[in-house]
């Protein structure tokens, strides 16, 4: 649990060449994605004498408190949605936690079912979308690390948008450290957030093929005060990005890193020399069944 942090930012000079753009590898956390910190985070909050925790998860989440579940000795439990890729379900497994993918033609959601494995067992559910330690962990964690490593040198900083607790919590640190610091969400396209920045109705139904980033229903621990400004990209822009980070990059991230690289390509013409930060939650070797 101590090796999780202090992941290292790199510049996307090939596929942004004409522009600032850096991006925190998350994947190289112990676990695999930018959820080790949270979980880590999150489990500090734990009542004394826990044995079993449970999270409702589209896949990293449940990886890392998997992870650290079998580190701490807790059983754990992990809901998630049937289309969650193969190799995340196997991922959560292979810590011996055990997964409940969940369909919601055939029965309760994946939130819903971590609520009633909680109700039924006593489990501690972490509940990451509605939990103000989700945004918290990023603020006291992944903020001041980020802006430490660029040694303040940002201008704006681009997230993609999930449970919406590392925008907030990043974005949150970032501008009470400078506040002309311009914090922009991408997500994929008819998700519920930017209607809650922009006042723009979602004309369209959502579903999406990118794990990790989007929501029909907006979480609660999104704080739309931090956010300046919300991009949506289709899916087709986000998988081809994913593509070109790893060909041009030698970075195989996840498809939510493809997801905010496309929408920074969106955003560049209107940022004009500005200095850009992002950070890549997770890496394509969880998806290569999915995306390659």
């Amino acid at each position: 649990m101590d090796a999780i942090g202090n992941t290292p930012v790199v510049r996307l000079g090939r596929v942004f060449p004409d522009a600032q753009v850096v991006a925190k590898l998350e994947y190289m956390n112990p676990g695999g994605s930018i959820k080790d910190r949270m979980v880590r985070h999150m489990l500090g909050a734990l009542p004394a004498g826990t044995r079993r925790v449970v999270e409702s998860s589209s896949g990293n989440t449940g990886a890392a408190l998997a992870m650290a579940s079998a580190v701490y000795g807790l059983d754990c439990d992990v809901t998630v949605p049937a289309a969650t890729s193969c190799e995340k379900k196997k991922r959560i497994a292979a810590y011996g936690a055990r997964v409940h993918p969940c369909s919601v033609d055939d029965g309760p959601d994946y939130h819903a079912a971590a609520e009633e494995i909680a109700r039924e067992t006593g489990a501690f559910q972490l509940d990451q979308y509605r939990s103000a330690l989700n945004r918290e962990a990023h603020y006291r964690d992944t903020g001041p690390e980020l802006w430490r490593q660029l040694a303040g040198e940002i201008d704006v900083f681009v997230c993609g948008i999930g449970s919406g607790g590392t925008i907030s919590g990043i974005g949150r640190y970032l501008k009470e450290q400078a506040p002309g610091v311009r914090v922009i969400g991408v997500e994929p396209l008819h998700s519920a957030y930017r209607q809650l920045v922009t006042d723009d109705r979602a004309d369209g139904q959502f579903a999406t093929l990118v794990e990790g980033v989007g929501k029909r229903q907006p979480a609660c621990s999104f704080d739309p005060a931090v956010v300046d400004d919300v991009v949506q990209v289709p899916d087709e822009e986000a998988l081809a990005w994913v593509q070109r980070l790893a060909r041009e990059e030698g970075i195989l991230a996840g498809g939510s890193s493809g997801c905010v690289s496309a929408g920074i390509a969106r955003l560049l013409p209107r940022l004009k020399g500005a200095r850009v930060a992002t950070v890549f939650p997770d890496s394509g070797a969880f998806y290569l069944s999915k995306y390659f």
